[in-house]
């Protein structure tokens, strides 16, 4: 598993640096990467978005269903199965937003974690080579090279000769080091980067809930155990974001609050498209 996001982390690590040449600023590259991101896997969130609007609006059928053939789950599921295969909706269709998030989160989170072997793109022993010229033990934590990285902008001539894909690269962002960890322990300015990580989840669950029951129709129409889990996820899900948020790379955090504000955006604009084309094909059938 680790050698497929390595694979995905080497493109990443190019299309970072690219970025940061051009605009000089680390975590403005955090945040037009997450763009970019965007812009490419939009097609594949319309499908998805079109999906789960489906799903939404057979909920009040899929009721009937489970009422009248609850006790026997052979039977529902084979009527459930007809129902989808009748409106042609796929129950799959909105996963897919996940399967694609996880492997860019965690190919970015090797780029982050590990700037010198994705960022940089030196070898290990070029990396061993970085640590002696500045007196450094390079240690195994998964910290090590952004502490690396950070002796490197401080102490950066003395590193002349190694390797021209050196760069002295500033982690500072808006008054903070995004190569830093956020600390449960002691109270500072990075503090805000889980904080906003799991405000910006919550908004963005609340509010696409919200905007999907109503496009699709179903405002109430939830069943009771439905409702139950969805206001379990929309509490874990921001949760984690602060949890992961002080045990990970600060530049992992500005990410995810970037991604999150970026679909929230993305959500609304998608789903008012398809709105719009669904009343448009009404009005035809009408």
């Amino acid at each position: 598993m680790t050698a497929l996001f390595s694979f995905i982390a080497t493109p990443f690590g190019y299309v970072m640096r690219f970025i940061y040449e051009l605009v000089g600023s680390y975590g403005l590259s955090i945040i037009l990467f997450a763009l970019l991101a965007k812009l490419i896997t939009l097609p594949f969130t319309v499908k998805s978005k079109r999906g789960m609007l489906d799903q939404q609006r057979l909920q009040p059928k899929l009721q009937e269903l489970q009422k009248k053939y609850g006790k026997d789950r052979q039977k529902y599921s084979e009527e459930m199965q007809k129902l989808y295969d009748q409106e042609g909706v796929s129950p799959m269709a909105g996963c897919l937003p996940s399967l694609i998030t996880l492997p860019i989160m965690l190919g970015l989170y090797y780029v982050i974690s590990q700037p010198l072997t994705y960022f940089m793109q030196l070898s290990p022993d070029e990396i061993a080579a970085v640590a002696k010229a500045l007196g450094h033990t390079l240690g195994t934590s998964y910290t090590a090279q952004i502490e690396l990285a950070g002796l490197m902008h401080q102490n950066f001539g003395a590193l002349a000769g190694i390797s021209d894909k050196l760069m002295a690269v500033d982690f500072n962002f808006l008054g903070m080091n995004l190569a830093a960890t956020p600390s449960f322990k002691v109270f500072n300015l990075l503090w805000i980067i889980p904080v906003l990580s799991g405000a910006t989840s919550f908004l963005y669950s609340k509010i696409t809930m919200a905007m999907t029951a109503k496009a699709a129709g179903t405002q109430g129409a939830q069943n009771t155990q439905t409702q139950q889990m969805n206001g379990m996820m929309n509490l874990m899900m921001p949760a984690m974001s602060v949890y992961f948020g002080f045990i990970l790379p600060a530049g992992l955090g500005v990410y995810w609050i970037a991604n999150n504000l970026l679909m929230l955006a993305q959500d609304y604009l998608v789903t008012k498209f398809l709105m719009k084309q669904r009343e448009k094909k009404n009005e035809l059938q009408g």
